[in-house]
């Protein structure tokens, strides 16, 4: 019976560990901004020889309670954001903007909205 009980709780811290370390490098807070450039285009070439269009923006973006962060976006596409787009954007305190996705309007949380017009 110890020995089930000393196993659940490794498993236990091992399982905590495991959560910790994933939001550690891949949570983050979530931030809403609107495209209003269509961001600074330059080319690459990959390895092999695959031109790659990149396209970055340096955006102001506001949490769900107003405050404010400046965040940098390197897209690898080949045409520019839509202007006039929401976007919610997922920021690592680390990585910076490591996911992002377009919202309507009603998805925007209103401090946040109004942070946004006043722009």
């Amino acid at each position: 019976m110890k020995k089930i009980i000393a196993s659940l709780i490794v498993f236990g811290i091992f399982l905590g560990g495991c959560f910790f370390s994933y939001r550690y490098y891949y949570g983050g807070t979530a931030y809403y901004t609107e495209i209003t450039t269509s961001g600074t285009h330059s080319t690459s070439i990959a390895s092999d020889g695959v031109v790659q269009d990149i396209y970055q923006y340096k955006q102001t973006a506001y949490n769900e309670s107003g405050e404010k962060k400046v965040v940098e976006m390197n897209e690898n596409r080949s045409k520019p954001l839509r202007e006039g787009a929401y976007l919610k954007l997922l920021v690592n305190p680390r990585k910076g903007v490591i996911s992002w996705e377009e919202v309507s309007q009603d998805d925007v949380p209103k401090p946040a909205l109004e942070q946004l017009d006043h722009q």
